[in-house]
């Protein structure tokens, strides 16, 4: 009779195990599932969420600032951020970045690119990188072709906002008529390099690639479209530091990453990578680049005399150069990691089904030289973030949801 008993009780209990299984089974979120998941809610419907973003993000260009815009601006740069989320002034501070009396032009030095380093009424610098291409034109060769787009330094920046990064300078359009605005007071290093071709007037600087009239670029006229890029506060120092997953630029010679499967392990083993949030910024970083067409990070900065650091999204001129490809290799460091932040895998699921597109498109209509990208490119960010985070659930299903991870 007890043996009878017993029998029956583990009957029960093994029939309620298979019953809570199922149930939990039942319940848990599928790897295409991203309506509801672990780390996020429903909340608005598609088009309400839109509108609620563009009002969010789109700046207030007719926004009135009391004091100086130059030093809100310089006051929102922290240990981790380069503005904060919620900038109601940002709009008055980009609009000060676009018609501020430029008081002194020069050449820019440094980098590769041909650009010019402004200063403006306040005595705050700018560095101002001009148009060479037209929005349609399509960089077809390698991913790390071309000259620097202008456009998609101000598209990077709102996109770099969207993404909840801000680890990207401050970024606006502007017009600059050479003649009355630029002559005047260009240093003579600067104004050496004016030249006219076909009634327009042009300049050659001086830079890496910047050999003479032949690697010039040439304004309508007098009045010559471009970028204005913030300068960053003078007590932030940069540090420069060789990217782990930069590319060998030698026709022929892979780097390591692109040949080991087992890369980023070694990336981890190092003291710099193990500890602190920089692997994470990376691959965040990772995600930024692949959506924007950005594969040239060869060395990225991080700020020097800071408790804690991050990686600054800076120079963002060789994105949206091909909306027709997508350069899978600059995720390297998210699908040889698979690691992501909480936050970040959130913040891109609420963005797709065409949010992304939708909202930078509102986003970037009230700048200066709007538009500032063409449809293709708005279409290519949509495709991206879909393939993206394919590689966030390619990962999952290899090592479970712990490869989302709360730092």
């Amino acid at each position: 009779m007890k043996l009878k008993t017993r029998i029956m009780v583990l009957g029960t209990l093994f029939f309620l195990l298979i019953i809570v299984y199922n149930i939990l089974n039942h319940h848990a979120p599928s790897k295409h599932d991203r309506n509801i998941t672990p780390f996020e809610k429903p909340e608005l419907d598609k088009d309400d969420a839109i509108k609620e973003m563009i009002k969010k993000y789109k700046p207030d260009y007719d926004y009135k600032l009391k004091g100086s815009p130059w030093t809100l601006a310089a006051s929102w740069v922290s240990d981790r951020q380069i503005h904060p989320e919620d900038i109601p002034e940002l709009g008055a501070v980009l609009r000060a970045m676009s018609t501020r009396p430029i008081t002194l032009a020069d050449v820019g030095y440094k980098g590769t690119q041909l650009k010019m380093s402004l200063l403006l009424q306040g005595q705050q610098r700018v560095v101002f990188k001009p148009k060479w291409y037209t929005r349609d034109y399509v960089i077809t060769d390698s991913p790390v072709s071309g000259t620097d787009r202008h456009n998609g330094e101000i598209a990077a920046f709102h996109l770099g906002r969207i993404l909840q990064f801000r680890r990207t300078p401050l970024v606006s359009g502007r017009r600059v008529n050479m003649k009355t605005e630029i002559q005047g007071v260009g240093s003579k290093t600067l104004l050496n390099t004016f030249y006219t071709k076909d009634e327009n007037m042009c300049f050659y600087g001086k830079c890496y690639y910047c050999k003479g009239p032949a690697t010039g670029v040439c304004a309508e006229g007098e009045v010559l479209e471009g970028t204005v890029v913030l300068w960053m506060p003078s007590r932030f120092k940069l540090k420069l530091h060789k990217h782990p997953w930069s590319r060998t630029y030698r026709e022929g010679k892979l780097a390591s990453w692109e040949t080991d499967d087992g890369y980023c392990r070694k990336v981890q083993m190092i003291d710099y990578y193990r500890d602190g949030p920089i692997l994470l910024d990376i691959i965040d970083t990772a995600i930024f680049d692949y959506l924007v067409g950005n594969a040239d990070r060869h060395h990225y900065e991080t700020f020097h005399n800071t408790t804690e650091t991050m990686l600054l999204l800076l120079d963002n001129g060789k994105s949206f150069g091909n909306p027709f490809h997508d350069e899978r290799s600059i995720l390297a460091p998210l699908y040889q990691c698979c690691s992501l932040r909480v936050k970040t895998w959130q913040r891109l699921l609420s963005l797709q089904g065409g949010i992304l597109s939708s909202v930078l498109r509102g986003v970037l209509d009230g700048d200066p030289i709007a538009p500032v990208i063409n449809d293709k490119h708005l279409i290519a960010l949509d495709r991206r973030l879909k393939s993206a985070l394919n590689e966030v659930d390619i990962c999952i299903s290899k090592y479970g949801m712990k490869v989302i991870v709360t730092s």
